[in-house]
């Protein structure tokens, strides 16, 4: 036989092999710290025969059939992984590496648990074979199928094994640059053990531990091989790497300050010379994003390793993506698209706006869709050098989900960016610290933690975290620079303000009212949209329950200078980069607040602007914020009149002087189990108990407004997937079950056929309510016109 296929679509195992080995190469420069992590001196040599050998199995003469796409009865889903252990012999290397080698290619696809599961005995194989295949006229062996060892002696395409053999000093010395190791032992079929039996059931039965190089040895060779089988049968051939001729804009953007007689701030320059783990505390609007840049060009002169910028919610990743690949692209020869990715829960819809503005209307539905999906899954994989990513994306990978090997190969030598850090509640800040414990002690991580306003008692946990004794912080001067706000407590609730509003809007003021919640974002926007001298295209309403084409809508809208009245809820505390004049805000903890006053006045070009802020908010705040920390920040801004930015850490160790008592049993309870979780974490399994646990920390339900059923059934029919996902709206939990409660919720089934596959179903969530480009999803009532079936 001239060739064995590798795989389906026609590529020879030798050239998977190339394309594998071509993945190889790439890593090696991307993740130079492997070796350095796992505490292999031959780590690369290792995973070289790892790949050359791991799909030698495949030559089996019934495979080959499967891959031919011709009928085997005979293959009975064996695993071909098996049948390529043998040859790992040829290699003559000490017992530790073979058996490392060993378990990385018979684990490359399926957990030992799978595997084990369909183990048969030699009983049951004899059993089979006098009942059914000796019975069989057309199968003419002797011995059964799936009997491994007669399978090796006479099912293998053994020319081709020869040629792989003859092969592999070539592809040596091109990868490993050494002489060869000779491939001409022969391997002795009645002297092997089954691999199940001399390799996975030991193994399964064992517990690898965390504190012994076996364990990463292991975990970090099998994520390697799965990255280059993965990314080799995808037909990746570049894996892009951060070279300091990127940064090149930092020394562009200085030069500029220079020139107009300014320079950089003093909390920058510190960023960008320290070589270690930083915290770095500044105000809003002050260089945050460009220090942590300035802080990566020097970690990537020390090592390289993959960048991951963190952000607590997707709008404000969707942007820092835009602005990231902007600032990067600046120069011209630098190319941001090729430098910068993302990864969130939402990227289909993400990734659906940006082609929209670049596609080309010549293609149809099926080509957009399909190039939609390629540039979305490219985005998932490592490719970019840095990626725009919620923590809970590497979070993931810690509960063991399935493929975390391959995720925590990519974190060995990271640099993680986190920035936000105050966003999150207590059992999630636990799991961050826990992790950038973790990520310190075994990956040789580095960190840059990033924020505007921390309470102290969270600043010292991450202090001690990171074991950084003095954080980066901007200088009292320059706090002082930046003080740019003036509270008024205002009687009453948000709807007690709108005459005054009004009359801001014919002083021709920009002014954002914010929300606690969508309901009365909604009413506010019904209340003030028709203002005397208030064109209807200078007001937007932007909030979480919007619909993903809408929701890009209404954010591009309120970026434009014409924008007149944003109006909005928590949304508006991040990711926009806006600057208006006042607003009037409900009552919220001050760390929330202190984020929508930075949406006001952001490049200190007014002075002291005011900031109304109600002392009543609306019935359902309680279920958002804690009543207490809600009176103690009114307390506070009752007593102060300038928010002075030099004195933000008073404020807020008057507003949280530390954790209430459930709020550090939360966390303290959660260090030490997740930590301990951590521990329990397994090569070459996968935890499934613990994926379901790690997805239902996500309680965003989509659901389908009643009014969308026509257009999204017919786009289903049309196979547009994509463009019906976007008519969906995510609502939290609590939503979801008052209208369910309310018999407001539906699911439906589409069933519908493609020319691959004669029946699928699509179960949609309906939710029977009223929704209009305007103002977004409601509560309000709103039944189907349309026939359709209930499932």
């Amino acid at each position: 036989m001239k060739h064995a296929l590798g795989k389906s679509d026609g590529t020879t195992l030798i050239e998977h092999i190339q394309d594998c080995l071509a993945v190889y190469s790439q890593l090696k420069e991307a993740l130079p710290l492997l070796p350095k992590v796992t505490k292999l001196d031959n780590f690369w040599q290792l995973l070289f025969y790892v790949i050359y050998f791991h799909d030698w199995g495949k030559c089996h003469v019934e495979f080959q059939k499967v891959l031919e796409g011709k009928k085997s009865n005979y293959w009975n889903n064996q695993r071909h992984e098996l049948y390529s252990i043998p040859f790992l012999d040829k290699l003559n290397l000490n017992e530790n590496d073979k058996i490392i080698l060993q378990r990385v290619v018979i684990g490359h696809h399926k957990t030992f648990f799978e595997l084990l599961e369909k183990w048969k005995s030699d009983e049951d194989l004899d059993f089979e074979l006098n009942l059914k295949y000796k019975r069989d006229a057309k199968y003419k062996k002797p011995f059964h199928p799936e009997d491994f060892f007669s399978n090796l002696k006479y099912n293998l395409l053994y020319d081709y094994l020869k040629y792989l053999s003859e092969k592999f000093p070539k592809y040596y010395q091109e990868h490993i640059h050494g002489i060869p190791i000779n491939l001409e032992k022969e391997i002795k079929i009645d002297d092997l053990i089954h691999p199940l039996k001399q390799i996975v059931e030991p193994t399964y039965k064992s517990t690898f531990n965390t504190a012994n190089p076996d364990y990463w040895q292991n975990l970090l060779l099998l994520g390697s091989m799965k990255l280059c089988d993965h990314y080799g049968s995808a037909g990746i051939k570049k894996i892009n790497c951060f070279k300091v001729k990127d940064f090149s804009y930092l020394k562009i953007l200085k030069d500029n300050l220079l020139a107009g007689g300014l320079d950089l701030y003093e909390h920058q320059k510190e960023c960008f010379k320290e070589s270690d783990n930083c915290i770095l505390i500044a105000p809003t609007g002050s260089g945050k994003t460009e220090s942590a840049i300035g802080w990566l060009k020097k970690q990537i002169t020390i090592s390289q390793g993959r960048v991951y910028y963190i952000l607590p919610y997707t709008a404000s990743i969707n942007a820092m993506h835009k602005r990231l690949i902007k600032d990067f692209s600046s120069v011209k020869e630098i190319k941001g698209n090729n430098l910068i990715g993302i990864q969130h829960g939402k990227l289909t819809q993400y990734v659906a706006s940006l082609y929209e503005v670049m596609s080309d209307d010549k293609k149809s539905i099926l080509q957009k869709n399909e190039e939609i999906k390629k540039i979305r899954d490219i985005y998932k994989k490592m490719i970019y050098p840095l990626k725009v990513i919620t923590p809970f994306q590497i979070l993931k990978y810690t509960y063991g989900v399935k493929g975390f090997e391959m995720g925590f190969t990519e974190l060995a030598g990271a640099k993680l960016v986190f920035d936000e850090i105050h966003a999150y509640d207590e059992i999630t800040f636990a799991q961050i610290l826990t992790s950038l414990e973790y990520f310190v002690k075994y990956f040789n991580c580095k960190i840059m933690i990033m924020t505007a306003t921390l309470p102290t008692f969270m600043l010292e946990e991450l202090k001690n975290t990171l074991g950084i004794s003095k954080p980066v912080q901007a200088s009292n001067d320059l706090l002082k620079e930046f003080t740019r706000h003036q509270v008024e407590i205002r009687d009453g609730d948000i709807f007690n303000q709108i005459s005054d509003i009004k009359k801001c809007i014919r002083m021709g003021k920009r002014i954002i009212v914010v929300c606690n919640t969508v309901k009365n974002a909604q009413k506010i926007y019904e209340q003030l949209k028709d203002t005397e001298g208030l064109n209807e295209s200078k007001v937007t309403l932007l909030h979480s329950r919007f619909n993903s084409a809408d929701r890009n809508d209404k954010e591009m809208k309120a970026l434009e200078k014409n924008n007149q009245l944003l109006i909005g809820t928590q949304a508006i505390e991040v990711s926009l980069d806006i600057d208006y004049d006042l607003m009037f805000t409900e009552p919220a903890p001050l760390d929330a607040l202190l984020q929508r006053f930075g949406r006001v006045n952001r490049k200190r070009e007014k002075g002291i602007v005011p900031i109304y802020v109600c002392n009543n908010g609306s019935k359902n705040d309680k279920y958002i914020y804690p009543t207490n920390i809600i009176d103690r920040t009114l307390e506070l801004l009752n007593n102060i009149d300038i928010v002075h930015e030099e004195k933000l850490q008073d404020y807020l160790d008057f507003v949280y002087p530390n954790w209430d008592e459930k709020q550090f049993k939360n966390y303290s309870d959660t260090r030490i189990g997740f930590a301990e979780s951590l521990k329990s974490l397994q090569p070459y399994t996968c935890h499934k108990e613990n994926e379901e646990e790690f997805y239902d920390k996500f309680d965003g339900i989509q659901v389908l407004p009643a009014c969308f059923f026509k257009r999204y059934k017919d786009l289903i029919k049309k196979y547009d997937f994509i463009s019906a996902e976007r008519l969906l709206v995510s609502i939290h939990l609590g939503m979801y079950c008052k209208l369910k409660n309310e018999k407001q919720i539906d699911v439906h089934c589409f069933e519908f056929e493609t020319e691959s596959v004669k029946s699928l179903k699509n179960y949609i969530t309906i939710a029977k309510c009223h929704y209009n480009p305007q103002i977004g999803m409601t509560d309000e009532f709103e039944d189907i016109n349309d026939n359709y079936n209930i499932f």
